[in-house]
């Protein structure tokens, strides 16, 4: 799609029942989850720059993954693509640069969707089978807690701060809020499930909106 013209540019052939899309900060790739064939397509994206990229859309690779990719979740530098493999209850991770599967972590039952924190540490994932979500951490490369959620958790959206972390629990219809702390000897643990707050039947989606203050009143 070319959001200047507003019109379809390229239509390409990709892989079985293609569901989630990322794309990469610099607009050079887009990734895209096959959920039929448990795969990810990498798919190359006209340059606008003339000599710096390549002239039209075009599939670069089918990556395999684990089964039944659901959705992208990409790191903001941009180097590496998280992918839930709902019924592998794994993560794969995705290099971008060179479309390689690096490597894959357990996460818990059907993993739906992922979230990373803005310093490229932590990955959250939520494990709409097991009503839980998983803290991965990137640099260390393995699970390090699961905290207990609503039931049927999905969506994620991270607040500005990082410090807070809501799970759009979809049966159980409310939003669990999780907190993120500095661990003290009588709180040891980093993760607290600290409200569940109640906002109506089947909630499919969740974002976070930024407030900004300005003049006078500034704070």
């Amino acid at each position: 799609m070319d959001a200047k013209l507003l019109r379809v540019r390229a239509t390409l052939p990709v892989c079985q029942q293609p569901e989630d899309i990322a794309i990469l900060p610099d607009s050079s790739k887009a990734f895209v989850a096959c959920s039929g064939s448990s795969q990810v397509a990498s798919i190359a994206l006209a340059s606008s720059q003339g000599d710096s990229g390549p002239t039209s859309d075009r599939v670069l690779a089918l990556l395999d993954v684990g089964r039944t990719p659901v959705s992208l979740a990409l790191k903001p530098d941009g180097g590496e693509l998280i992918v839930c493999d709902f019924d592998s209850d794994s993560i794969s991770i995705i290099e971008t640069g060179h479309d390689e599967v690096g490597s894959s972590a357990l996460m818990g039952q059907h993993p739906a969707h992922a979230v990373v924190t803005l310093d490229n540490s932590r990955l959250y994932a939520s494990n709409f089978g097991s009503n839980s979500v998983a803290v991965y951490d990137i640099d260390m490369g393995r699970r390090i807690d699961t905290v207990a959620v609503g039931s049927r958790p999905d969506g994620l959206a991270l607040s500005q701060d990082q410090k807070y972390l809501l799970v759009l629990d979809t049966q159980a219809g409310d939003v669990t809020v999780i907190q993120r702390r500095t661990a003290r000897k009588l709180e040891p643990t980093e993760y607290s499930l600290l409200t569940m707050i109640p906002v109506g039947v089947q909630p499919n989606g969740i974002v976070v909106k930024a407030f900004m203050m300005s003049g006078p009143g500034k704070k």
